[in-house]
C-alpha cells in the first residue's frame, strides 16, 4: 500500500496542512516498494477502465436475474451523483465494487458465494475478482445495528477484476444457477 499527498503551495490551507502532515507522517517506504508502486501505476487508467466495463457487465447480469433481490451498484442506485463528478472520457464508469442480495435470503447468498470460483476475501482494488460476505465480516457482532441501516446480513460484496469478461460472466452465471429460486 502506498499513497501520496499533493499540496498546492498557492492555497491558503497549504501551510497548516503541510505542518500537520510533517508532524504526523513518517516516511517509511522502502525503495523497492516505491519502484513497484511506480511501475504498477503506469497502466492504472487502462486497468480502471477495464474494471469499470467488467463490473458493469457483472452488475447487469446480476440485475437481470429473478433470483437477485438487490444489486447495489452506482449505475442502479446513485447514477446522478457519479455522473456529476466522473470524467467524461470514454471508459469511465461506476467503479469495480458492487454488492448483491438474493430473493432466497441467506440460503441464496450462501449458495452463490460458495459456488463462486473467485478469490475470497475482504479486500478490494486488486486486479483479480474478490468476493466476501461483507456484513458478516465487517459487522458480525453488530448485525442488528447494521440491519437498522438496511445492510442485510446476507449481502455479498464483489470487487470485480481484470479477468476476461466472458469468463467472468460465465463464472457469475454458474453461481447464479446454484442459487435456489426461493
Amino acid at each position: 500500500m502506498g499513497g501520496s499527498i499533493v499540496l498546492n503551495p498557492n492555497s491558503k490551507s497549504y501551510t497548516p496542512i503541510r505542518l500537520a502532515v510533517e508532524s504526523a507522517v513518517e516516511d517509511l517506504i522502502w525503495c523497492e516498494d516505491a519502484v513497484f508502486l511506480e511501475r504498477n501505476s503506469r497502466d492504472f487508467v487502462q486497468r480502471v477502465y477495464e474494471i469499470n466495463r467488467n463490473a458493469l457487465a457483472v452488475a447487469e447480469l446480476l440485475q437481470a436475474s429473478p433470483k437477485v433481490a438487490n444489486v447495489w451498484y452506482p449505475k442502479f442506485t446513485t447514477p446522478s451523483n457519479y455522473d456529476k463528478i466522473k470524467r467524461s472520457a470514454d471508459g469511465t464508469g461506476y467503479g469495480g465494487l458492487l454488492s448483491v442480495t438474493f430473493v432466497a435470503g441467506e440460503r441464496g447468498s450462501r449458495a452463490f458465494y460458495d459456488s463462486l470460483l473467485c478469490c475470497k476475501g475482504p479486500s478490494l482494488g486488486t486486479n483479480f475478482t474478490l468476493a466476501s460476505p461483507y456484513t458478516l465480516l465487517a459487522h458480525f457482532t453488530e448485525l442488528e445495528w447494521a440491519a437498522q441501516y438496511g445492510v442485510d446480513a446476507s449481502l455479498v460484496r464483489i470487487s470485480v477484476g481484470l479477468e476476461p469478461r466472458e469468463e467472468l460472466l460465465a463464472m457469475f452465471q454458474t453461481s447464479l444457477d446454484a442459487v435456489p429460486s426461493n
